[in-house]
């Protein structure tokens, strides 16, 4: 079964939520990511350090595509037999603290338990006064992007090849350690934002949802998108556009931005039109397809 299929499946007649966001109102958020061995990291080229960082980054990152500010947290780690070393818990415990001390969140509680394969998962609980929801998006609104798209998949090949080019060193970085945007928050939230999500399957998946969740089109322009300019030399446009675990923002915004805040690039891609929803992406004024969707959870044979 594929992944849209699967959550369907558990909510049953109740519509799944669209965000990666549940909003408790008043002001609260709450949001849980999960990292498991051989799926989303490999031992030999995440030490515990990189995978603490990694956790929390994820995760803040989705409360800040929602325009929120992370507060606590709770831990579930299925620990194996590597990393249920005492070396392996006390390097993870240290960064982990570390991380969440940088974002002030409380380790609230949580849950260990022995597994084969080392399964990581955090659940944040934030604060938003409003939160920035998929199903925000008006029609006219322009389409922004943060920051760049294809380092991470370059930063995936290179370590899959085991490259010693020193040229990918940043990309592998990136893909082993990414980084939320929520320094761009504070300026961000000084504008009208109407939707907002992380890119965390790739821009052709999660530009789809953003404009299915807003029941609209959205028309992105190929030349406009900000791509990094090794990955798009060495691996071409389509898996620059399906590269996933960028926690970049995609949002939807009725203003003119800046083309910088906070020293992050954000760059206008794309509008919402009124039509089917869904995406639609030109190139010298023709409509283009990829050949490639990114990253799917699940096979689409299943």
């Amino acid at each position: 079964m594929k992944e849209s299929e699967i959550i369907r499946t558990l909510f049953g007649t109740t519509p799944p939520p669209e965000d990666d966001c549940y909003f408790l109102a008043p002001n609260r958020l709450v949001t849980t990511d999960s990292l498991s061995e051989g799926t989303h990291f490999l031992h030999e080229w995440s030490s515990p350090q990189v995978l603490a960082r990694k956790l929390v980054e994820v995760n803040v990152s989705d409360i800040t595509a929602s325009g929120g500010r992370p507060k606590e947290c709770f831990l579930n780690l299925g620990l194996s037999p590597l990393s249920r070393k005492k070396e392996w818990i006390r390097a993870f415990s240290k960064e982990l603290r570390k991380s969440l001390d940088q974002y002030g969140m409380k380790l609230a509680g949580g849950d260990t338990f022995s597994a084969s394969k080392t399964q990581l998962a955090l659940t944040v609980v934030g604060t938003v006064e409003r939160p920035w929801l998929r199903s925000g998006g008006k029609t006219g609104d322009y389409l922004y992007i943060t920051g760049s798209l294809g380092k991470s998949q370059l930063g995936f090949q290179a370590l899959q090849k085991k490259s010693e080019d020193k040229r990918y060193l940043n990309a592998i970085a990136h893909h082993l350690s990414p980084k939320s945007r929520y320094a761009i928050l504070t300026a961000l939230k000084k504008f009208q934002i109407h939707a907002c999500m992380d890119i965390t399957d790739g821009l052709i998946q999660d530009a789809e949802r953003l404009a299915i969740a807003s029941r609209g089109k959205l028309k992105i322009q190929i030349e406009s998108i900000p791509l990094d300019p090794l990955t798009f030399t060495e691996l071409g446009l389509d898996l620059c556009l399906g590269s996933g675990e960028e926690l970049e923002l995609l949002f939807l915004s009725p203003e003119i931005l800046p083309t910088e805040l906070t020293g992050i690039p954000v760059t206008m891609v794309g509008r919402l039109e009124k039509g089917k929803p869904g995406v639609v992406f030109w190139k010298v004024g023709k409509a283009y397809s990829p050949k490639t969707r990114g990253f799917l959870h699940f096979s689409e044979e299943e």
